[in-house]
């Protein structure tokens, strides 16, 4: 299958917090998905330092089709309800 990929080249990853949960993030590879993560926790943390600190599962971190997105935002959408 093709994995999905936007007009700018990035592929959707996939990829779950250590502590629990998942999430995706749009990136070139994975090592940049994986820093862009990052990058963006610790702004986030920085400024609300009162809040849990998550972190990416690099191992778990895999490109995705669109049908996997998909499937992913349906049980995201399921499990808030």
């Amino acid at each position: 299958m093709t994995k999905f990929k936007n007009i700018k080249g990035e592929y959707l990853y996939l990829f779950n917090w250590t502590s629990g949960g998942f999430n995706d993030v749009w990136a070139t590879s994975k090592q940049k998905a994986y820093a862009d993560v990052m990058r963006e926790r610790k702004q986030w943390e920085k400024q609300n330092p009162s809040h849990s600190k998550l972190r990416p599962d690099f191992n778990s971190m895999r490109r995705c089709t669109y049908e996997e997105a998909q499937a992913q935002n349906r049980m995201g959408w399921m499990l808030s309800m």
